[in-house]
């Protein structure tokens, strides 16, 4: 849900910037490999071929910022995921007298006999 809500944002930001800057690529090289004529029609007030070009914008640079908040979250989850495994492995009882990992409410190793 968070990615999408990134798209949305970078998919805003970059299509209003484009509406100035009309040049930024890749939305201009988009738009002529589509081999369409320019053309000064308004649409909302906005000539159409800037209007789609800043959409191209918005949406090429919504993937990215997408993928790279995406790939983010993923090695965020996959530290705190490790760091979690350390935690779980400290937490474990160990018999005093041979070693054995035994459940923690136990009060006698199950492998030795031994008192905890």
């Amino acid at each position: 849900m968070k990615g999408a809500i990134v798209f949305l944002v970078f998919f805003v930001a970059m299509t209003a910037f484009t509406l100035l800057y009309a040049d930024l690529p890749p939305g201009r090289q988009i738009y002529e490999m589509l081999d369409v004529p320019e053309t000064d029609y308004p649409v909302g007030g906005i000539p159409a071929t800037v209007l789609i070009m800043s959409l191209f914008n918005g949406i090429v640079y919504g993937i990215i910022a997408g993928i790279v908040y995406s790939i983010a979250m993923a090695a965020k989850r996959r530290r705190n995921e490790s760091k979690n495994e350390v935690a779980s492995t400290e937490q474990k009882k160990f018999c005093i007298n041979c070693g054995a990992e035994i459940p923690e409410s136990t009060t006698y190793c199950g492998k030795c006999g031994a008192s905890q």
